[in-house]
């Protein structure tokens, strides 16, 4: 049986290079696999860089615990690297952040939250979230995202609007999992 999942892909760190190596890595885990546009957004420290997110996935076989133990290891494998930007040091960072945002109409809080509250939270997860499925229905709201994201845009402050950045998929993926 196959489930529908979509998952928020995010970094700060070696952005561009975390996407990629996502990406190729993701792809392995369904039938069918979707990326949405990269979306840039503020981090929530100032002093930290901005974030690229997408929303990547489509049809698994996967249960959703080999789901989340699959993103760990990939999470993993991505690696981490020093943050150092605008004068601050923030020490070692993860490269890669992947959260599973629903996974079919899965309510649970085992072994992750599901759905993800980041979707009716954050606007870089939900403009990426509805350009792949629009109509998706949120699966505790019973809401499509579509219509969360039309309440959600017009109301944004200005340092959390995102915007679609271009993003070129066709370099080298690094080989960071030696």
């Amino acid at each position: 049986m196959t489930t529908k999942v979509y998952l928020g892909v995010g970094s700060n760190l070696n952005r561009d290079n975390a996407l990629r190596f996502a990406r190729a890595k993701l792809a392995g885990l369904f039938r069918t696999f979707n990326v949405s546009s990269v979306w840039s957004s503020h981090a929530v420290r100032a002093a930290e860089p901005d974030y690229y997110n997408a929303v990547m996935g489509g049809e698994t076989d996967l249960s959703l615990d080999e789901m989340y133990r699959a993103i760990g290891e990939i999470e993993e494998q991505a690696g981490t690297e020093l943050m150092f930007n605008n004068g601050t040091n923030f020490g070692v960072k993860r490269r890669l952040d992947i959260d599973i945002l629903v996974f079919g109409d899965v309510i649970c809080t085992e072994p992750c939250k599901l759905p993800r509250h980041d979707i009716q939270d954050y606007p870089f997860v939900l403009a990426p979230l509805c350009e792949l499925d629009s109509q998706l229905v949120h699966p505790l709201l019973k809401i499509k995202v579509a219509d969360l994201w039309q309440e959600m845009e017009p109301r944004l402050p200005e340092n959390m609007q995102v915007k679609k950045t271009e993003l070129d998929w066709n370099l080298e993926v690094p080989d960071w999992n030696k």
